[in-house]
């Protein structure tokens, strides 16, 4: 067996194996490890005289560890002489294992003393220390394995990360007892003399002996959490560590950092926890280090780390002392002390070159500054780490760290995002010593602002842009907890608008093209429009219409949207439209005209596709086509240039200059329209941008007054809509580009009774309702309809309503026919929701009277919803139940008794079939549906609410109002409730009562539940009564 192990194992681990035969081997290994008597195959090969390959012993170690632990005492006795023979041999030959296998062995060792140790072997660390020290000098290959061994030992009883179960805790907690009691003294007795002898001694092997020291060093830093810590608080002892600390082997140093680490965290009382640090006194050893750029890395990285620890345990001891310790003046101004001996190094590394390093000093500069912001109300005298020098250093320091390292361009996204998280945490430590020391602060920031604002470098102009940022957010998040009426006036926000003014008018001496300094300035800019349109904002000296003017030109310059870099020119459109949006600058025509003739270059659209995943070009997404530029963004240009066109005051230039934006497009789509017999996609695209781009640029006249010379462009904007949809109606991007159009048009034209609105929709509509639509096109035209409903209503345009009463019953047989026989990749459930959501916008804006006018449609309506309401889709069946309710209420009286719709007329139908089935349906819903997950809880509630309006036709429902505050997720009202229920008389319909009793009854219920069941609904409300049904239906 054992020849079958070690050839498996040279084929598993050979390169050059076939791999059918490698994977046997693995299955063979895999079978082995899993056999019960696998650890004796391993013994047997590590006392056999076979020369084992590393891979093999490894192999062997790694089962022994895994089956140690399961093994009986006689076992683990075998197991503990074979290892230690094997452990004795190698020390006799002196061989130096690779590291990976004197790992393992040393496992195998810490596994024999957490497993032995309490029952058959408690001797195995002097049993260890023996083989290593005779007396006089140290064997190197023992004692590295002695080391390795009390680290593992560490890992397996004393590592705090680790989690354990009770048993295993209790466990170890025996362990270290037994360690405390018989091992402890000679062990940190042997550290001492190891480490004395490898410093001193010259060794056989010098690579070995680098090996022994560093793990003796972190043995020390292990066990002294739990281990006596006088007993390495030795002069001799410390006097290495030291020695090693300030030493040229980087190793060591990094070693010994960390060790001294654990130390002072070393868990004691706060005056005895300064005596170790006085002790120590490390604070003194690392202030002779004076260039921490010069460190190695890794080696800076410890040191950071071990500054950190030191003072932050300096705070940690000043917050668990009591005020009775706080008052003693020793204690007090020797912790301080040690406080303020530390700076320095802090400071050093806080403005070190790598980031990684500063952020370590991170935690101290946080609780020195939160233990300080606690100390504001006490009466003690902290004056010696609470000072102006001390906190205005800090602050210098801080703020300094903001800046971009000299080998960083700020054009890597990543690195930037990385730096903006340092930032962030930066900022926190401004904000509290903000809280400290207002006065002091905003000086040191003013200070810095100006002196970094007459930079030459884009890093020093760039930090200063974000300090005005930071100090903006500082104003705006009342840092200064300042009465909130006060901020406006006070110093600091005066001193603000007098450095962003400053900005502005000296744009051209500070400001320098880098892609950062671009964006943040745009970004304060907009954050701060404010300053352009509150009247009660000035600044001392400055004209504001100038400063704007000033903002204008420089967003329409190389600076801004004519910027060579793409992130700053898409990013300063958005920001320059925002900020015409925002401000509405009150500027002169001829300054506008001078803007928008300015931008005008921007507006040019030369479609070029790069890649197009799409099949055809009659189904389209836009998603899988990548194209030059970014059209996107382009329409914020388009919008900006209408907002400035409504800004214009002579109604005769705004019309010329709207002509003259849309002139270009119009053009395009007529060679578009020519070219439509060799249509390609760039054309195609070219078509939809074109659309989309005079929506986008009508879109702020939605507030303008409508005047002739503005109905004729809108009116000739409309002709060109039309035809270009009709010529490409079979193209699904520019359906949907003409109804963005059309919708914009109804929006402004909608408000003026007098505009040939109906006649545009009329067309409009036609031509889409014979176009074969994709499902979100039609979700989008129901939603449109939607809106159509809602100003029919609000201004009684008998036009409209007329179009939409000859629109509701071929509507409603396409979508049902489109719901029934779906075409691919169709999604119908979403089209009935909005289809159901349509009918219930009907109601709720007092249209019945559509409804009323149209019997045949209507009883076609009703029976449609008694289907939808078996929907296995809980949201459909909520939505057509809801349908029936507002039907109920609306005409369950047979006539429109709505007294806000202005179009009702006398109109009659018979109610029967809806009440008939309605009461039917709800009883069997009530037998049916669930009470118990929140889905079935909710069509729940909605079939008590249709079983109300059943039982109070012809009078008010008594609880509407809990029903007025419901909302759909479309933002459609989905109550029942209507108008007509303020006008009813209070009381309920006992004929419908008696049906619903009956119904009941018919169903199986009881006949006094069936009457105690009308009584609650009749008397509760609707959420009352569903608390009551859901009991009552367990």
């Amino acid at each position: 067996m054992e020849a079958q192990i070690l050839q498996a194992v040279h084929v598993a681990f050979d390169a050059t194996t076939n791999p059918a035969l490698k994977e046997q081997a693995i299955q063979f290994i895999t079978h082995i490890k899993s056999s019960p008597d696998a650890w004796k195959h391993s013994l047997n090969l590590l006392e056999s005289n076979e020369t084992l390959t590393s891979n093999v012993t490894f192999f062997v170690l790694q089962i022994i560890n895994e089956q140690l632990p399961t093994l009986s005492d006689n076992d683990k006795g075998k197991v503990n002489n074979s290892i230690l023979n094997h452990l004795k041999k190698i020390i006799d030959e002196g061989k130096v294992e690779e590291v990976f296998i004197r790992n393992a062995l040393a496992k195998t060792l810490s596994l024999i003393f957490v497993y032995s140790t309490l029952s058959i072997y408690p001797n195995l660390i002097s049993d260890l220390l023996a083989l290593s020290y005779n007396g006089t000098s140290y064997n190197e290959v023992a004692t590295d394995y002695y080391t390795r061994t009390l680290s593992m030992i560490h890992q397996e009883i004393g590592d705090q990360m680790i989690a354990r179960d009770d048993a295993a805790s209790e466990r170890n907690t025996l362990l270290k007892d037994v360690i405390r009691e018989k091992d402890m003294v000679n062990m940190t007795h042997s550290w001492k003399n190891i480490l004395n002898y490898f410093a001193t001694e010259k060794p056989n092997d010098k690579q070995l002996a680098k090996e022994i020291i560093n793990s003796t060093i972190q043995c020390i830093g292990s066990y002294v959490s739990w281990i006596e810590i006088n007993l390495i608080l030795d002069q001799e002892l410390m006097g290495n560590l030291y020695q090693f600390l300030q030493g040229n082997d980087q190793k060591k140093q990094i070693y010994t950092a960390n060790a001294f680490n654990e130390i002072l965290h070393k868990k004691m009382p706060p005056a005895k926890k300064l005596e170790l640090m006085e002790f120590l006194n490390l604070g003194g050893v690392l202030s002779q280090i004076t260039d921490v750029n010069s460190l190695d890395f890794d080696v800076a990285l410890a040191l950071s780390k071990l500054t950190n620890q030191i003072g932050s345990e300096v705070v940690l001891l000043l917050e668990n002392s009591n005020e009775q310790e706080l008052a003693n003046d020793d204690l007090r101004n020797l912790a301080s002390g040690k406080i303020i001996e530390i700076f320095p190094l802090i400071f050093n590394f806080l403005a070190h070159e790598y980031d990684d390093i500063s952020l370590e000093v991170f935690p101290f500069i946080g609780n020195f500054l939160l233990f300080l912001k606690k100390q504001i109300v006490s009466e003690i005298n902290w004056s010696i780490i609470n000072n102006p020098e001390l906190l205005t250093t800090l602050l210098k320091n801080i703020i300094m760290k903001l800046k971009f390292s000299d080998d960083d361009d700020g054009d890597d996204e990543e690195t930037v995002e990385q730096f903006s998280e340092v930032r962030s945490k930066l900022t926190v430590f401004i904000d509290s010593i903000v809280l400290l020391d207002e006065s002091l602060a905003l000086d040191v920031l003013i200070s810095c602002l100006e002196e970094f604002f007459q930079g030459k470098e884009w890093r020093t102009v760039e930090l200063g842009l974000f300090v005005l940022n930071y100090y903006s957010d500082m104003l705006r998040n009342n840092i200064m907890n300042l009465p909130r009426t006060m901020i406006n006036n006070s110093r600091p926000y005066f001193v603000f608008n007098e450095m962003l003014c400053k900005i502005i008018n000296s744009s051209q001496e500070i400001l320098m093209v880098h892609p950062l300094i671009q964006i943040n300035f745009f970004e304060l800019i907009m954050k701060h429009y404010s300053f352009f349109t509150n009247g009660n904002i000035q600044v001392e000296g400055v004209d504001k219409n100038e400063v704007l003017m000033k903002v204008l030109n420089i967003f329409v310059s190389n600076f801004g949207v004519f910027s060579d870099n793409e992130k700053v020119k898409y990013r300063s459109w958005y920001l320059f439209y925002r900020f015409i949006k925002m401000t509405k600058p009150s500027i002169d025509d001829y300054v506008t005209h001078s803007l928008i003739q300015t931008l005008l270059p921007l507006l040019e659209q030369n479609v070029e596709i790069i890649s197009n995943k799409n099949k055809t070009l009659e189904s389209i997404d836009l998603n899988l086509i990548e194209e030059n530029g970014s059209f996107e963004n382009q329409l914020y240009l388009f919008e900006s240039i209408g907002l400035l066109i409504t800004l214009m005051k002579d109604q005769d230039q705004k019309i010329t200059m709207i002509e003259s934006v849309l002139q270009p497009i119009f053009l395009t789509l007529e060679r578009s329209i020519g070219s439509i017999s060799n249509l390609t996609l760039p054309t195609l695209i070219t078509v939809q941008h074109s659309l989309n781009s005079m929506g986008t640029i009508v879109k702020p006249f939605e507030n303008e007054p409508l005047n002739s010379k503005l109905s004729q462009i809108l009116s000739q904007i409309s002709q060109v809509i039309l035809i270009t949809f009709e010529s490409f109606i079979n193209y699904n991007i520019i359906r949907s580009a003409s109804q963005f159009c059309m919708v914009r048009l109804f929006l402004i034209q909608s408000k003026y009774p007098e505009s040939d609105l109906a006649n545009l929709l009329s067309k409009f509509i036609s031509l889409l309702m014979s176009a074969t639509l994709e499902s979100n096109e039609l979700i989008s035209f129901l939603n449109f309809t939607s809106q159509l409903f809602h100003t029919t209503a609000n201004q009684s345009n008998h036009q409209l309503y007329e179009l939409l009463s000859s629109l509701l019953p071929p509507l409603t047989s396409k979508l049902v026919e489109r719901i029934n026989n779906p075409l691919q990749d169709d999604e119908p459930k979403e089209i009935q929701r909005s289809f159901l959501n349509l009918l219930i916008a009907l109601s709720n804006d007092h249209l019945n009277s559509i409804l009323i006018g149209q019997p045949a449609n209507l009883t076609d309506l009703i029976n449609l919803m008694f289907v939808y309401v078996g929907s296995t889709d809980s949201q459909i069946t909520k939505l057509a139940v809801l349908e029936l309710t507002v039907l109920i209420q609306g005409l369950g009286t047979g006539k429109v008794i709505d007294p806000m719709d202005k179009f009702k007329t006398d109109a009659q139908f018979d109610p029967t079939l809806l009440i008939s089935n309605s009461i039917r349906l709800s009883v069997e819903l009530v037998g049916s549906a669930s009470g118990r997950d929140a889905s079935g809880r909710l069509v729940l509630l909605e079939v008590v609410r249709l079983l109300k309006a059943i039982v109070h036709i012809g009078f008010k429902i008594p609880d509407a109002n809990t029903l007025s505050k419901k909302k759909s997720s479309n933002g459609i009202s989905t109550t029942a409730v209507i108008t007509a229920n303020d006008s009813l008389p209070e009381g309920y319909n006992e004929v419908m009562c008696e049906q619903v009793r009956t119904c009941l009854v018919e169903s199986g219920m009881p006949v006094d539940m069936g009457t105690e069941f009308v009584k609650n609904l009749v008397s509760g409300t609707d959420r009352v009564f569903l608390k009551w049904l859901v009991g009552m239906l367990g």
